[in-house]
């Protein structure tokens, strides 16, 4: 990354502009500038001292000059520090609204491939990181190279060869640099996978650490975190050490500077064709440039911290997101199509296909059962109607329009998810219930939660609707928690439903309960949902049978049964097991009566 890229890293991750950056950079400049005039007085008043023409009226005018500068640099400092932090900072929120803002637009096949833990990382700690390293850089970065540079030219101004000698070492410290930043650049690359591993296996250990210790491999799974750390512990270490000697040599480079001018400014002072002020303020004026430069070289070596961070918020940024519109098409009715279907996970050109050729008509103000054996392409149907993924193939309508023709908000305006891995929110009851619609007040909240029959075990609550649900409802029942999911869907009132496999945690007495509930959302909405228990959708208007992503059959449960298929055999089996879970339990039954006599005898 060179100097120019970073001083544009704030519109470039913002995606804005802020004018307040350039303005209090220019505050800078002229607060570096204001801060050499009293060197430059300080060299005249010498120049009239040692002359012995100094007198007390020049003096004071002198004086006065050097306050006055002084002054002027306090009043392009304030305003300058004011408008950099305040358009830095900015354009970093800003960069954090439009990462959050991305992730929303992107398919669902970006976040299968990475971890939530991870993504979290970039809004947080990345950006964290980059804002805090890249908004002290730009101040101290502008004052830092802009002085130096006024205060060499003073120095020629004064003397051309002094000034010269002050610039000797210069383009070296400057091919030094530039190494050290590439060698920076490699070593970052290299952190960051480290770094992601080494996230990665850590989050898999504490996950299935459970699993680990039930099967006695412990050892192995600490090992291989083991291994993961070790080599995130050598990235960091090499990107402490790599570039290091480097960012040294610089400062030893911009230091030697000042040996340079004292050399060549003690022989031209012994030769009677430098003066003795000019010496003095050469000495004092390379001492202030090779500190800046010095400080400079530092300002550098601190964004390492920030490069650790920024190719993942990149390639974040890089990720293509679904495309909108550009002219929006609004449905009128709510009738769903799918024409020659196919959605494969992967773009290569072999892989494998979750969906093939889908064609089917979900008609408006029914119940649409989709059933299968696992890994038929469910959810994956599910999915594509709602445009959580996006189709390789094919098309799906709503009323009549390609839901790639309408914006994000409208589409998922018309349709309400309960996904069978239920989300909830760290807020209370009624937060998330108001997820579904917002403006809702507390009569609708206590409608959708009876019609869900939620509405019982939420007052039972220590606070009602008001109770804080804790970290993903930890404090809620697998049930409980999907029958908020769905009084959630119930109080958006949106035209479609899609519900994947909504009654699983459920004990039967809500199961019936909660059937009857989805029974009467289907009078006035559009209803779609995956079973695996088949008997919970056997009166369903039309049942729609998955097979290697395939729909092999479509039809009612009668029809279906008759023909003898793919769905007769999933019934037949179900069946077989119910009847097995009967008699095994009758045989528990009668093994466990005499036991009983006996010991009540």
């Amino acid at each position: 990354m060179n100097l120019l890229e970073l001083l544009r890293l704030g519109d470039d991750l913002s995606g804005k502009r802020d004018p307040r950056l350039l303005q209090g950079m220019a505050l800078a400049i002229g607060e570096a500038l204001a801060a050499t005039a009293p060197y430059l007085l300080t060299y005249v008043l010498l120049d009239d001292l040692f002359a012995g023409q100094l007198s007390l009226q020049r003096t004071g005018w002198l004086v006065a000059g050097i306050a006055l500068a002084l002054a002027v640099q306090i009043g392009f400092g304030i305003p300058s520090v004011s408008r950099i932090y305040g358009a830095a900072y900015g354009q970093m929120g800003e960069a954090r609204i439009r990462l959050a803002d991305h992730l929303r637009r992107l398919p669902m096949g970006f976040f299968s491939r990475r971890r939530s833990g991870q993504l979290a990382g970039v809004l947080t700690s990345d950006m964290a990181l980059i804002e805090d390293i890249w908004c002290h850089f730009i101040g101290l970065f502008t004052v830092s190279a802009a002085l130096p540079l006024f205060m060499g030219l003073a120095l020629v101004a004064i003397d051309w060869r002094m000034g010269l000698a002050i610039f000797l070492t210069l383009p070296l410290a400057v091919v030094v640099l530039l190494g050290a930043m590439r060698r920076m650049d490699r070593e970052t690359r290299a952190l960051v996978q480290a770094s992601d591993h080494a996230k990665n296996a850590s989050a898999e250990y504490v996950q299935g650490i459970a699993v680990l210790r039930s099967f006695g491999r412990q050892g192995e799974g600490l090992e291989r975190l083991r291994l993961a750390l070790a080599q995130l512990r050598d990235a960091a270490i090499r990107m402490e050490t790599g570039p290091a000697p480097l960012i040294h040599a610089f400062s030893f480079i911009t230091e030697a500077g000042f040996v340079c001018v004292l050399l060549i400014g003690s022989y031209l002072l012994s030769g009677g064709t430098l003066g003795a002020p000019a010496f003095l303020m050469f000495a004092l004026l390379a001492i202030t440039m090779t500190r800046r430069l010095s400080d400079l070289g530092i300002t550098l070596w601190l964004l390492r911290f920030a490069h650790k961070g920024l190719p993942r918020v990149r390639n974040l940024l890089a990720q293509a997101p679904l495309a909108e519109p550009a002219q929006a098409e609004a449905p009128t009715h709510f009738e769903i199509r799918l024409d020659g279907v196919s959605l494969a996970y992967d773009s290569a050109a072999d892989a494998r296909h979750a969906l093939r050729d889908v064609s089917c008509t979900l008609p408006e103000r029914s119940l649409t059962a989709i059933v299968g054996p696992s890994g038929a392409g469910k959810t994956s149907l599910m999915n594509v109607i709602a445009r959580l993924w996006e189709v390789s193939e094919g098309s799906v309508r709503i009323g009549g329009i390609d839901v790639r023709a309408m914006p994000f908000e409208d589409l998922h305006r018309h349709v309400a998810m309960v996904f069978q891995d239920v989300v909830l929110f760290s807020g209370t009851v009624a937060d998330n219930l108001r997820v579904g619609r917002p403006d809702a007040d507390m009569q609708a909240l206590m409608a959708a939660a009876q019609q869900a029959r939620a509405h019982d075990f939420i007052m039972a609550l220590p606070q009602g609707y008001d109770t804080p649900l804790g970290e993903g409802g930890a404090r809620l029942s697998g049930g409980e928690r999907q029958r908020i999911a769905f009084a959630r869907a119930i109080l958006k009132d949106a035209p479609i439903v899609l519900l994947d496999e909504a009654t699983a945690s459920l004990d039967a007495t809500h199961e019936r309960e909660l059937q009857q509930a989805i029974d009467r959302l289907t009078r006035d909405k559009t209803v779609v949902v995956i079973a695996h228990r088949l008997r919970t959708v056997r009166h369903a208007d039309q049942l729609l049978v998955l097979e290697g992503g395939r729909l092999v059959e479509q039809g009612r449960h009668e029809v279906l049964l008759a023909a003898g298929g793919t769905y007769a055999r999933l019934w037949r089996r179900q069946s077989e097991v119910r009847g097995w879970k009967l008699a095994g339990q009758d045989q528990a039954k009668g093994e466990a009566a005499p036991s009983t006599t006996t010991a009540t005898r």
